[in-house]
């Protein structure tokens, strides 16, 4: 990103591959800090999981730090390569704090796993812990865990890639109401022990329907004409993707097990990911449709269905 010029019409487009690798880096890190939920005591494992998801979140502030160094003075190069030195010190400090104990506990945790698939240690664990993904893919839990995930990663995906053109439609000209969501969503940080007493209290059925009805109460707001309304939906999001993340990977986590829980989520993420490219067109046929996003908001509105029953 530091080297990049975003020139159309280079033959190599120095920040697009920048912005592809980030995607791939940004994913495999965030799935291998979660990890580290399997290797505390059971009763911490929805803490760790909340507390690391809110954390990817609080990290979408990140580039407001940048962009203030660059806006002090600093080069664009200097920005970027700096924030690259440091993000490759921190990479192997926690490279370094796998090695030894840490490791050796997610591999026991592995073959626990591998022994409650037998018909001895049969009824101790969830019931698709230690089977192969081959043998996990067929199965309620896992329907289940695709229809959520690529639903709601798609609403949540629309609402940021959208919320720019709805907030300037709305007269926020000087960006101020972008930068108060950008703001705002390292917010969900503040509530992770509310998240935690949600699963642990309320069970994954409960925590859903709340995911849900924040859900609905963001949508909602994008379809009223009202800059300050939209502060109610900027809170009800960061919420929504904090609790969304911490809720989601936690029944993954949970219902299928150590053993298969980065390829599960690699499954998933491809899944989603892949019905994510459908913004653009889908924003596009709702401008031709009603020339504005109200189509697009509704057709938000519906894919919660597929998921409250």
């Amino acid at each position: 990103m530091g080297i990049g010029n975003g020139d159309p019409n280079a033959a190599a487009d120095t920040l697009l591959f920048a912005f592809v690798i980030s995607g791939i880096g940004g994913t495999a890190l965030m799935l291998q800090s979660l990890k580290l939920a399997f290797i505390v005591a059971p009763r911490h494992f929805a803490l760790v999981m909340a507390i690391a998801n809110c954390l990817v979140d609080g990290s979408s502030v990140v580039p407001l730090g940048l962009y203030r160094l660059y806006v002090a003075g600093l080069s664009r190069q200097w920005v970027f390569s700096g924030y690259a030195v440091l993000c490759f010190l921190l990479s192997m400090c926690l490279a370094v704090s796998w090695h030894g104990a840490p490791s050796a506990r997610l591999s026991a945790a592995n073959r626990k796993e591998s022994a409650a698939a037998t018909s001895e240690a049969e009824g101790l664990c969830p019931r698709l812990h230690g089977l192969t993904v081959r043998q996990q893919l067929p199965t309620i839990e896992f329907a289940f865990a695709v229809t959520f995930m690529v639903t709601q990663v798609f609403r949540s995906n629309a609402y940021l890639g959208v919320i720019k053109s709805l907030l300037q439609g709305l007269g926020d000209d000087e960006n101020v109401y972008m930068q108060i969501l950008t703001i705002s969503l390292p917010a969900s940080t503040l509530f992770v022990c509310l998240f935690d007493m949600s699963l642990k209290k309320g069970g994954f059925a409960f925590t859903f329907f709340v995911v849900l009805f924040l859900g609905l109460t963001w949508n909602i707001t994008m379809l009223l004409p009202s800059l300050p309304l939209q502060v109610l939906g900027f809170a009800a999001f960061t919420n929504f993707r904090g609790l969304l993340f911490a809720s989601f990977f936690t029944f993954v986590g949970h219902s299928f097990g150590n053993r298969t829980f980065g390829r599960i989520n690699a499954l998933l993420w491809f899944c989603a990911g892949i019905l994510s490219l459908l913004v653009h067109p889908c924003v596009e046929i709702s401008k031709q449709w009603t020339g504005d996003l109200v189509a697009m908001n509704i057709f938000m509105l519906a894919l919660c269905l597929a998921c409250t029953t």
